[in-house]
């Protein structure tokens, strides 16, 4: 097992390579199909890679992020578990974040019950669990190389969809997903969370939301955008998430989900898909120098404008999944961003819009900015390989 731990607050370490990595899948089949409907985010046999990512904001703005992934058939680093803490502000000496790649990594059904989600975990030799159950989820990491000891616990999940706890942002097109490069699927927009993180001799008591997601297919993209962010509110009602890219060689794809009391809307090709740059329903301007994205999408009578801003110097690098494996700081992110969201209907084609909501999300009560935006591959200028 090779450990990447930094030795620095919030920097990526030193480029070593496991070796005799072994990946275990131990899965029926593609998905399970219960009745009439299908568990995305439950283990994908046929796919060439899967990746599951918690992002939970905790008090003061910090963030917990997690990353349990695999690419099947890799080369090198085949195996990854990240942990990154970005502590409140003031408190940055405190931060870290670890890189770990096992050589051995597995995936385990537990239960598979028609009409429920499926039970299964994702053991990392030598570091921790990750178990996910019908109602809940639990990470337990124990690293002492690294000083590492994690338990967090996620419950009251809060489903992306209020009509079928199963559907997530690809909607109808899911049933594509074993013929498209990349797919993402989000289990949980909002969870309760509670943490008992050990780092470096100091403990921390920790509750929070919790945003629960998971990629699958070929590999990630040449270049991409994700963003996440909750509103203010001390619930958590309002939120919003999108992810795209280069879904294919000139051509453009996002998938967009905004949530709040009022609204429940999504946002998917082929609204959200533009060829060399065109589309007459999305308008899209990235610039990782200086941590902006504006994104505009609209179908008939609905509109959704958002514009996030994230201080340059605040993004740190991440691994992500390619071919070969799992490729260090081709992803750089920040939990340090703000959201502006504006939303928009309309009557008919021809008339005007109406803003109907409007508002911040990413910004804590006190006015600390705690959204997550990450440019990846092509899309940032800090990614020294991008093919």
């Amino acid at each position: 097992m090779i450990l990447r731990p930094s030795s620095q607050p919030l920097s990526p370490s030193s480029r070593l390579l496991p070796v005799n990595s072994v990946v275990t899948v131990t899965c029926p089949r593609i998905c399970y199909a219960q009745g009439h409907v299908i568990d995305d985010f439950a283990p994908h046999e046929a796919s060439g890679f899967e990746g599951y990512y918690s992002r939970t904001l905790l008090g003061g703005g910090a963030t917990l992020a997690i990353i349990f992934c695999l690419v099947k058939q890799a080369d090198r680093r085949p195996n990854l578990v990240c942990v990154s803490y970005m502590p409140p502000e003031g408190q940055e000496a405190t931060g870290f974040t670890h890189e770990f790649f096992p050589d051995h990594l597995s995936i385990s059904v537990q239960d598979v019950v028609p009409n429920e989600p499926v039970s299964f975990s994702v053991t990392a030799e030598g570091i921790g669990t990750m178990s996910v159950g019908p109602e809940s989820v639990d990470y337990s990491i124990n690293v002492p190389d690294a000083k590492l000891s994690l338990n967090l616990h996620l419950s009251n999940q809060r489903t992306w969809s209020n009509l079928h706890s199963f559907l997530g942002p690809m909607g109808p097109l899911a049933p594509l997903s074993p013929y498209l490069p990349l797919n993402w699927h989000v289990q949980t927009v909002a969870s309760d969370a509670s943490a008992r993180l050990t780092h470096a001799g100091l403990t921390h008591e920790l509750t929070g939301k919790t945003h629960f997601e998971k990629n699958w297919g070929t590999s990630f993209p040449r270049g991409w955008i994700w963003c996440q962010a909750f509103g203010p509110d001390s619930e958590r009602r309002t939120c919003l998430s999108f992810a795209g890219g280069e879904a294919l060689p000139g051509v453009q794809a996002f998938l967009v989900g905004y949530r709040s009391p009022r609204f429940q809307w999504d946002f998917r090709p082929p609204f959200t898909a533009g060829v060399f740059g065109f589309s007459p329903w999305m308008h899209v301007h990235h610039d990782s120098r200086a941590g902006v994205v504006e994104l505009d999408v609209r179908t008939l009578s609905r509109r959704l404008r958002v514009v996030v801003r994230a201080p340059p110097d605040s993004f740190i690098g991440l691994p992500a999944p390619l071919r070969e494996g799992h490729e260090p700081r081709f992803a750089f992110e920040s939990f340090r961003a703000t959201v502006w969201a504006e939303l928009f209907v309309r009557r008919a084609p021809w008339a005007g819009w109406t803003r109907v909501e409007a508002g911040y999300l990413g910004v804590e009560e006190d006015g600390t900015s705690c959204g997550a935006i990450e440019f990846g591959g092509r899309f940032c200028h800090q990614v020294v390989r991008t093919s």
